[in-house]
């Protein structure tokens, strides 16, 4: 697969959260300037924005698994990083209590240890180095 073909896909993912900011922003901004915006005075919607930041681990997942074809240490990794967002987020929405529900995060962080994230090196970083770790 050349560097060509798996462009387009990297961009499908990066449009999708740049539009939602957008969009939120523009939202924001109508609000502000005195447009009535009814969902806007719910509550605490803005943990939504939260939740939809686990699209980004969990794209990366799923365009590992399909790239590998099996469920990694890598894949994994992804998918628990989009839990602890997740997380966070429904902590937020449903108002729970932080104080009971913290211990998750320690459950979250041994889980993390048991599914160490490879470095990746950028491309276009030092090439000696990058031929260390054998890419």
């Amino acid at each position: 697969m050349t560097t060509e073909t798996t462009r387009p896909a990297a961009r499908q993912w990066r449009i999708f959260p740049a539009v939602a900011i957008i969009a939120i922003g523009v939202l924001l901004l109508a609000n502000n300037l005195g447009y009535d915006l009814a969902f806007l005075d719910r509550g605490n919607w803005w943990a939504v924005i939260i939740l939809l930041a686990a699209f980004v681990p969990l794209g990366h997942a799923w365009e590992r698994h399909r790239a590998v074809g099996k469920i990694d240490a890598e894949v994994l990794y992804s998918m628990l990083s989009a839990a602890a967002v997740v997380l966070v987020g429904v902590l937020f929405l449903f108002q729970l209590d932080w104080g009971t529900w913290w211990p998750l995060f320690v459950v979250l962080g041994g889980l993390f240890t048991l599914f160490p994230q490879r470095h990746r090196r950028r491309r276009g970083s030092d090439a000696e180095s990058d031929a260390t770790v054998g890419h």
